[in-house]
């Protein structure tokens, strides 16, 4: 790479990097380290990306750390209530003022080296021994980073001259308005390593095709080969099925006829599946209607359809945006650059991959998981937890399925033999997207800096 390939007015980046026509996608954009130095500068160091959930700044002086490559970001509640965001560097030295999450002592920032402390309005107010120094500007501020919330999450970007998140997201809101992401809360937070590059984290978890080969035990429940793919602006999704095929039914792959769908197993093999994603009352629910059996009338399915919808209801949940369809459906998201999982009525994980500095052969991959508050019992604010050895923790069988499938993708693209990928253009779309889009940032100058 050109040593000045990153710095605003620099020649476009190689051909050989980008995106073909055809929809070839080089290997490098995964292992070169020159190609993740570029990408830092041109793409996250401009895009929205999500730095951390609003319940987690629930009071004045709570504060969030998000860092992204070499570049850390504060995130504060201030005593107005309003969000606010400052780049996480102390004006003297350069030391870090926070790691992690915590709250602000006294409604201050203090630098742990020196002492300097800083207002949550970014406002450096004490300088220890002030007198000794020459020509200390008298209004000494942390540098601003734009911030902005929706769907419960706060947004950051280090770009000044960034569009707005709204129209960033767009269409993103008013697809999954009705799941009313802003309500959940967030009832765990996990942090791991990958070994490998943060696209392939995030491709492993934004397409069906693979569901035949790496998670084969979710055949019976789910309909793989015709599951829609769509585009939404920068982003995508999938999972809702075209026409009136119903949401809940075995791939096709498995050969079973329409006529001999065992419903009881289906529901079984769903729960048995993705339990992670339901409260325990839906659980309940699943292994009643099976003992009792439907009503006179109604399919097992439709039957849990109609009274999950009653039981989301009793929680508070507006379903009044949602069908009887989606009470066994999933909305799988993608949010660009780097956040994808599994929506539900009730509940998300959301999967947040972010690069390693200088290193693209991992990853640290997030798991955010919410659900719907039992207005009974409110929940106690999530701990954020760290596993730095991924292997050392039972992710569940879907989770560990598709890390252990990521860290082969790395090892092989090692290989001599392997050039690039070749991406279906219909179960893949969402994948060719995701490249296609970044290429757009890649073309573009690079970003100026972080903040104002």
């Amino acid at each position: 790479m050109p040593a000045d390939a990153t710095r605003p007015g620099a020649p476009p980046p190689p051909d050989e990097w980008l995106v073909a026509a055809d929809g070839f996608v080089p290997k490098e954009r995964y292992t070169d380290p020159g190609f993740a130095t570029l990408e830092h500068e041109r793409m996250w160091c401009r895009v929205w990306q999500i730095a951390c959930r609003e319940e987690e700044l629930d009071a004045p002086g709570a504060y969030a750390e998000y860092s992204i490559g070499d570049e850390s970001v504060v995130v504060t509640r201030g005593d107005d209530g309003a969000l606010r965001a400052f780049a996480n560097v102390c004006l003297h030295r350069g030391a870090r003022l926070v790691d992690g999450p915590g709250c602000a002592d006294a409604g201050t920032l203090r630098c742990p080296f020196h002492a300097w402390r800083y207002d949550l309005d970014g406002r450096c107010i004490e300088v220890v021994d002030a007198e000794d120094f020459v020509a200390l500007p008298a209004d000494l501020r942390l540098p601003r980073v734009r911030a902005e919330a929706w769907g419960g999450f706060v947004f950051v970007t280090l770009d000044p001259d960034a569009e707005p998140l709204a129209d960033f997201l767009h269409p993103l809101p008013e697809v999954l308005g009705p799941y009313h992401l802003e309500q959940m809360r967030l009832r765990s937070f996990l942090t791991t390593v990958l070994p490998t590059n943060w696209k392939a984290a995030v491709d492993a978890f934004n397409e069906a095709y693979h569901v035949q080969g790496g998670h084969h035990q979710v055949l019976p429940f789910v309909d793989d080969v015709s599951i829609a793919y769509e585009l939404l602006g920068k982003h995508a999704h999938y999972g809702r099925l075209p026409g009136a095929r119903r949401a809940l039914r075995p791939s096709p792959r498995l050969g079973i006829p329409d006529d001999e769908v065992d419903e009881a197993m289906i529901l079984r093999a769903m729960v048995a599946g993705l339990g992670g994603a339901f409260l325990g009352e839906e659980r309940a629910l699943v292994d009643d209607l099976i003992e009792v059996g439907p009503p006179p009338g109604q399919t097992l399915l439709g039957a849990y359809q109609e009274r999950r919808m009653a039981l989301l209801s009793a929680r508070g949940l507006d379903v009044s945006g949602l069908g009887a369809d989606q009470m066994t459906s999933v909305e799988d998201l993608y949010v660009f650059p780097n956040v994808v999982g599994p929506v539900y009525p009730g509940s998300a994980i959301l999967f947040r991959a972010r690069p390693v500095p200088g290193d693209p052969d991992h990853t640290i991959h997030d798991t955010f998981v919410l659900e719907w508050p039992d207005p009974a019992a409110p929940p106690k604010p999530a701990k954020r937890r760290s596993f730095p050895d991924w292997q050392a923790r039972d992710w569940g069988t879907l989770t560990t399925q598709d890390y252990e499938n990521v860290a082969r993708v790395q090892a092989g693209m090692k290989s001599r033999a392997f050039r690039g990928l070749r991406l279906n253009p219909r179960q893949e779309v969402n994948l060719l997207h995701m490249h296609r889009t970044v290429d757009e940032y890649l073309r573009a100058p690079a970003a100026t800096g972080g903040g104002r």
